[in-house]
């Protein structure tokens, strides 16, 4: 059975794939700002905030980051940034490349926190220039990677973490979306176990509504109408076929007042709201609480997850600041995101997923957040500024220590081949300065969408396991891009008859001094 799927009234049905638009006049300097003459509306800035952050709204007015009442400026960037030819042309370090062509491409450089309205915004982070982790150009084409950088500016007041330039939406979940849920194990335990904590939580879902914002191929949805709810999706990307063809409702569009309107007049107001691994993903944070002060309820339960900031510092998982997370959160930022909505955080988890996520449930209804545990949370989280220092000199002594040791390998027994392409191993494989005269192919799951394509900024072919099992076995072990799920990794592996070495791209062990 095939669930209706509804695309943007007055818009076609396909985005523009191709990733390519038009540019300004091309600037001499590195970076060109640029305003427009009609800008768009932006949000009125809260004053700083100094009370304690277990306390969210309780029936007054809110101190509200989201108020249109006064614009802000986002000023456009433009990059003038280096692009690699179709040739196989090694990179030799971080920030030479060689015979490179250059292009003017496109971003949002942001002038203050968008979660709280703060404008003392810290560096913490720079990273360099990057391509967009699923930018995946089919093997044997001549097209180019774009580059975007990636800088983190902290925000000391709500402890949130942001790109300083932020790649516009339709770039970077374009219609030829390649990332599929249903491939990843870890992903779908997580998303059984959001599924479990609604209705341990909340009582049976039987008969409620579930609204999953940025559903990609309805992985989500499927635990829940295994419970017996009413499953409505939303997803800008292809994934909404797939969503659409297992029997889900599903708008095929970004999350916008206009989208919540449609799902009120078809379905009523939903009982459940959920972003899984998606509240990251928002280009225009204010635009999204605008549709979701539409679309919430009194009884609606909105749920969020997501990587957690604490544990991506504490695991130093630098490698989740890509392009597609404009934003990495903490419990704070979600107590303003929370006032800013007019709901109250009724509870917190921290699923391990993803090396350590942050769940959380807000309402109407009163908050059940333990007072004394936060306290000691907002002291951890206080620390965040330091921490980003210390992941710093955490990330030069990792990218020392992995490159030497790949180039033995590759010295000694010719080029690796690599298991799986995460898209946050786009910024490994950059920093590495990896290319395909040192990895020879990364295999993936069969029937991933990313296979017959190159990695991102690179001419490493993305193949098929049942190429690996296939191919003869060198000295050389195989190299994990999937870091983060080792064990689901080597389980695989080993299932699929596989029983050779494997090492990870990235260890806690790397980032051990004189380890």
């Amino acid at each position: 059975m095939h669930g209706d799927l509804v695309c943007a009234a007055g818009k076609p049905a396909q985005y523009r794939s191709d990733r390519s638009g038009p540019t300004p006049a091309a600037d001499d300097r590195y970076l060109h700002r640029y305003r427009p003459s009609h800008p768009r509306r932006f949000w009125q800035p809260a004053e700083r905030e100094t009370l304690p952050a277990h306390k969210t709204h309780q029936g007054k007015p809110p101190t509200l980051a989201f108020d249109k009442r006064s614009p802000i400026r986002k000023v456009t960037a433009y990059f003038r940034v280096r692009r690699l030819r179709c040739d196989n042309t090694r990179r030799n370090n971080l920030s030479h490349g060689s015979r490179m062509n250059s292009t003017i491409v496109p971003a949002n450089e942001i002038d203050h926190c968008e979660v709280c309205g703060n404008r003392t915004l810290a560096p913490v982070l720079d990273l360099g220039a990057h391509p967009m982790c699923d930018d995946l150009v089919a093997t044997g084409s001549s097209r180019t990677c774009a580059e975007y950088p990636i800088e983190i500016l902290f925000c000391d007041n709500c402890r949130t973490a942001h790109q300083r330039f932020q790649v516009p939406k339709r770039e970077l979940f374009p219609e030829s979306y390649h990332y599929r849920s249903r491939f990843t194990a870890d992903v779908l335990s997580g998303m059984k176990s959001l599924a479990d904590s609604c209705e341990q939580r909340f009582g049976l879902v039987a008969g409620r509504k579930v609204v999953d914002v940025g559903c990609n191929d309805g992985s989500l949805l499927d635990f829940f109408r295994e419970k017996g709810a009413i499953t409505i999706g939303v997803e800008p990307t292809s994934a909404a076929q797939d969503c659409a063809a297992k029997g889900h409702s599903t708008i095929h569009d970004f999350f916008t007042e206009a989208t919540a309107e449609q799902i009120i007049a078809k379905h009523g107001k939903p009982d459940f709201i959920t972003f899984t691994n998606v509240f990251a993903h928002i280009e225009d944070l204010g635009s999204v609480i605008a549709a979701l002060k539409r679309l919430i309820g009194e009884n609606t339960i909105l749920v969020i997850e997501n990587h957690y900031l604490g544990s991506v510092l504490l695991t130093n998982q630098f490698d989740t600041f890509y392009h597609e997370h404009p934003r990495t959160y903490s419990y704070r930022s979600f107590v303003f995101i929370a006032r800013a909505l007019g709901l109250n955080l009724i509870d917190v988890q921290f699923p391990a997923r993803y090396g350590g996520n942050i769940r959380i449930f807000a309402g109407k209804q009163a908050s059940a957040v333990d007072a004394a545990a936060i306290e000691k949370l907002e002291a951890k989280e206080a620390q965040f500024g330091l921490d980003f220092a210390t992941l710093r000199s955490g990330v030069t002594r990792w990218r020392d220590k992995k490159s030497q040791e790949l180039r033995t390998l590759v010295q000694k027994n010719g080029p690796l081949r690599g298991k799986a392409f995460p898209g946050r191993a786009a910024i490994l494989i950059k920093l590495l300065a990896l290319d395909n005269d040192s990895i020879s192919i990364v295999h993936e799951k069969p029937g991933s969408m990313k296979i017959g394509h190159y990695l991102p900024g690179t001419r490493i072919p993305i193949g098929s396991d049942d190429d690996l099992l296939k191919a003869p076995r060198g000295a050389n072990p195989l190299l994990n891009l999937a870091w983060h799920i080792p064990v689901e990794i080597r389980n695989y592996l080993k299932d699929a008859g596989y029983d050779g070495p494997v090492i990870d791209i990235l260890s806690q062990q790397d980032f051990q001094p004189g380890a």
